[in-house]
């Protein structure tokens, strides 16, 4: 499966036309990487509220964030989005840090908790999904299930370039020892396109584990599949408990339609959409505690503290020294 000419040959998904000369003033236009299903609802109630109509791009499973990263900077100076509304966070900061976003100083944005916020106010993190490990537990008892995350080095990934594979290997790279551990374990087996193909390498029987998104077993339990999920540790202590990754929303500096921009992140953060994802299919986990308290069932017990900033600055040798591994003998 050749993912890297995905970046360039990609085939978006704009359901309402982005390429007109004239652009009606009462239109958003979001760059979005959730799942087409969920932002389709997502935007047809910001419209109902609101009036505004959504022109929207989207991206394939495979290459999900990472495409649509690569067109923003490359319309940095002419954009043609106003708003991206990502599943991931790297990405964003990316974004920001070669200053494509604008500062977004709502009422919302402005009250919008410092931890889930860029310190210049240029995104917005809100509603995350769990890091999981995805098992078959008419296999596997969960009690039979390793602890750490360093010891499912024979879980079957997505290709670690695109969404939140290399998120992950990222934060997992922060812990150097372990990491180790985990790469001289490792050997890629053929990398799947997207974290619904792992899942569905388990619900087949071809893998026994999968390193995957919560969301992605979400929607295998809903289709009556023996799928179960994991929440495995990344260090023996407070806050060392599994990954969240937050979806994240910024305004696109110099775009056209800042007003319209700014009402959809506001619209985004509303307690309404944490409540519309929590009781999606995708099950998204509420941050705000006012919500939280509403779905205990969703919530992680001691998910993993990480510095994002360290992260992203790890993200580009994690994700090298383990496409650089190699090959098992099968392959």
């Amino acid at each position: 499966m050749k993912l890297i000419a995905a970046i360039n040959c990609i085939a978006f998904f704009c359901f309402v036309s982005c390429s007109s000369s004239v652009i009606d003033e009462n239109t958003v236009t979001v760059y979005v990487s959730a799942d087409e299903q969920l932002a389709r609802s997502i935007f047809a109630e910001f419209t109902a509220k609101t009036g505004i109509e959504v022109a929207w791009v989207g991206d394939t499973e495979a290459s999900k964030t990472t495409a649509l990263v690569q067109r923003l900077l490359r319309e940095q100076d002419d954009p043609v989005a106003d708003v991206f509304w990502s599943s991931e966070i790297l990405g964003t900061m990316q974004l920001s840090e070669a200053n494509v976003l604008a500062p977004c100083t709502s009422s919302v944005g402005k009250t919008w908790p410092e931890q889930y916020r860029a310190s210049d106010y240029t995104w917005f993190a809100f509603s995350p999904r769990a890091r999981v490990i995805a098992y078959d537990p008419q296999k596997i008892v969960q009690s039979a299930l390793p602890e750490y995350w360093w010891e499912y080095s024979e879980a079957v990934m997505a290709d670690p370039r695109f969404g939140t594979t290399g998120t992950h290997l990222a934060v997992l790279s922060l812990f150097p020892e372990q990491f180790q551990v985990f790469l001289n374990k490792k050997r890629p087996q053929t990398l799947l396109g997207g974290n619904a193909a792992t899942v569905q390498a388990v619900i087949d029987g071809s893998a026994t584990f999968a390193m995957t998104d919560s969301d992605d077993v979400h929607a295998g339990i809903a289709r009556g599949a023996s799928i179960a999920m994991h929440y495995p540790k990344h260090h023996n202590g407070p806050g060392g408990g599994t990954l969240l990754i937050p979806n994240t929303v910024a305004v696109i500096e110099n775009c056209k339609h800042a007003k319209n921009a700014s009402a959809f992140i506001d619209f985004m953060l509303s307690d309404y959409v944490e409540i519309f994802l929590a009781e999606s299919p995708s099950h998204n986990i509420p941050i705000q505690p006012k919500v939280a308290k509403q779905f205990p069932s969703l919530q992680v017990p001691d998910p993993l503290s990480v510095t994002f900033v360290d992260a992203l600055r790890h993200r580009e040798s994690a994700i090298t020294e383990f496409m650089g591994l190699p090959k098992s003998e099968e392959e």
